[in-house]
């Protein structure tokens, strides 16, 4: 992603601008059928992405209640369709204010945007600096929105696996779990998420380090050795090729770095979410049983067995 380069917005409108408005200037029905082909595709990856999630989901909610800890070392059968369904339904809908926000917050950032891309207020200041300073409300209202989104989310997979109530009393039963839980629920959603943002902090400082270092080495005029001070190997030595490759080679390692790091943050935010949903459906119903968790086929050892 560092070095993917975005098209500019005058590119963009040099390669549509013909198709897209007509002389009048309206949108052309080129446009509006693009707009529509997008918008589908957009949203069967996204369907698609609820669906695989909601499986890893409940392998992961399984892991996390099985004491014996086995539950990475025996086959997963495959949830049930319905389950799978329902899971992918709560997170469609629980993902539905965080568009909202988005939607409501689009036009300040775009307006932000464009005045400091036509009028700059500082030029010693990042361009994406200077946007969040000047739409703050508009970035907080997003995020505040998307870690609450996410974390009602979490809970209500969570209580539809454990409990197998559908989609909206899986929902509702979250909310009721967060405001009869507050201090619990608060803590739970600090540190778990605390961790994936320090995961993603290291992963980003880590790639764009190593990727600054590709790009000096590519870009290094002279002999690496007068650059580090060598003089006496520069006539007869030129390590650039050697250094490109080492600082290459890091580049991945840190990428991959940065995945595993995600990876570890994520499946310990599961457990977390996990362990918090399961304690409160514990001391709600006593007598209630978190073993098949919508897991098709039989098995010959059960979480909670």
């Amino acid at each position: 992603m560092p070095s993917a380069v975005l098209p500019s917005v005058i590119g963009i409108a040099g390669a549509t601008g013909v198709a897209a408005f007509g002389i009048d200037g309206h949108p052309t029905p080129w446009l509006y059928e693009i707009v529509a082909v997008i918008s589908a595709l957009a949203a069967l990856w996204l369907l698609l992405a609820f669906v695989v999630g909601s499986l890893i989901d409940v392998w992961l909610i399984d892991a996390a209640l099985d004491p014996a800890g086995h539950a990475s070392h025996r086959p997963h059968p495959l949830p049930d369709l319905r389950v799978l369904l329902d899971l992918a339904g709560v997170r469609v809908v629980c993902v539905m204010p965080l568009v909202a926000a988005i939607v409501w917050a689009s036009s300040r950032i775009y307006t932000a945007a464009y005045d400091e891309l036509t009028t700059p207020s500082n030029l010693a200041t990042p361009l994406a600096v200077r946007v969040v300073e000047s739409a703050a409300d508009a970035v907080v209202v997003v995020g505040l929105a998307w870690l609450a989104s996410e974390a009602v989310a979490a809970i209500a997979v969570r209580r539809l696996v454990l409990l197998d109530l559908g989609i909206w009393r899986s929902i509702g039963g979250a909310l009721v779990q967060i405001v009869r839980r507050p201090v619990s629920s608060a803590l739970t959603v600090l540190a778990s998420f605390a961790a994936g943002i320090a995961a993603i902090a290291l992963a980003m400082a880590a790639t764009a380090t190593a990727f600054d270092w590709c790009r000096v080495a590519a870009r290094n005029q002279q002999p690496i050795a007068i650059t580090i001070g060598i003089d006496q190997l520069s006539t007869t030595r030129d390590f650039r090729p050697v250094v490109f490759a080492l600082a290459a080679v890091i580049l991945g390692l840190a990428w991959l770095a940065g995945m595993a790091l995600s990876g570890i943050a994520s499946a310990w935010r599961s457990a977390a979410f996990t362990g918090e949903a399961a304690d409160a459906v514990s001391k709600a119903r006593p007598d209630s049983t978190v073993a098949t968790l919508g897991l098709s086929g039989a098995v010959s050892e059960r979480s909670g067995d």
